[in-house]
């Protein structure tokens, strides 16, 4: 009942341009210095395509790029936070969708207990929560699921009458998700002149993508790594400028 109340009270307040927010605190350090490379990416794009954005987190960021920016988000439960915390960026909209490729197939989504972060349509492999995990620390859970009808990029770009070349930066964090999405925007993958996206080698998630398949299929758009994966699981910048 309270998180009923708290939504619709999020909702009314944001019609009228007012928000009620929780202070997320993290609770780790950010150590990842950011990657040059990247950064004149951002300053070079048109616009920035970002694929699974959670609550938005870096739209600061882009707004000081002074970027346009269209997100898409899967997970409904947290997708008009999103909303809230771009709103107050003219430049910047989010649509709720569920990437994968094929359109119209009902998936089961499951949500993670770490904020919903690394929710996802695969569950958990060895390497997240088992005795191998690379995150024993945070003890990664899958506590929750629902089921969501799926999406082409391709078909979100359609009906959303977006101009996806003035979006040729994109980000894909999709966890586990990621040979999906990109299989589904076949038609709309060459406006892509650069991709910061999260890959993995091994299971993170049970059946998720996996580095060699990524890099094989971008090679073949004609998107290449500006460098070679050096773990098990880390985002890769791709461009067509190498």
């Amino acid at each position: 009942m309270i998180k009923f109340i708290k939504y619709y009270l999020k909702k009314i307040l944001y019609k009228f341009n007012f928000k009620l927010s929780k202070i997320y605190i993290q609770n780790e350090y950010n150590l990842e210095s950011p990657d040059v490379n990247l950064l004149k990416t951002m300053k070079n794009c048109k616009g920035v395509l970002h694929i699974g954005a959670h609550r938005g987190s870096e739209s600061a960021v882009y707004e000081w790029f002074g970027k346009k920016v269209v997100w898409i988000e899967a997970n409904p439960k947290i997708f008009l936070d999103l909303q809230i915390n771009i709103k107050e960026y003219k430049h910047q909209v989010a649509i709720c969708a569920l990437l994968t490729d094929q359109d119209d197939e009902v998936k089961k989504f499951f949500i993670s207990n770490n904020d919903s972060a690394s929710s996802s349509i695969y569950e958990f492999g060895e390497l997240s929560d088992g005795n191998k995990s690379i995150w024993k620390n945070k003890n990664l859970k899958m506590v929750n699921e629902m089921y969501l009808k799926s999406k082409t990029l391709d078909t979100v770009i359609k009906d959303n009458n977006i101009k996806i070349s003035n979006y040729d930066h994109w980000v894909i964090d999709v966890q586990g998700a990621e040979g999906l999405v990109l299989e589904g925007c076949k038609n709309n993958i060459q406006f892509c002149n650069s991709l910061f996206i999260e890959v993995s080698k091994g299971e993170i998630y049970k059946n998720g993508s996996q580095w060699s398949n990524i890099k094989e299929f971008l090679k073949s758009h004609g998107l290449k790594p500006i460098t070679e994966i050096q773990s098990e699981h880390e985002n890769v910048l791709f461009t067509r400028f190498y």
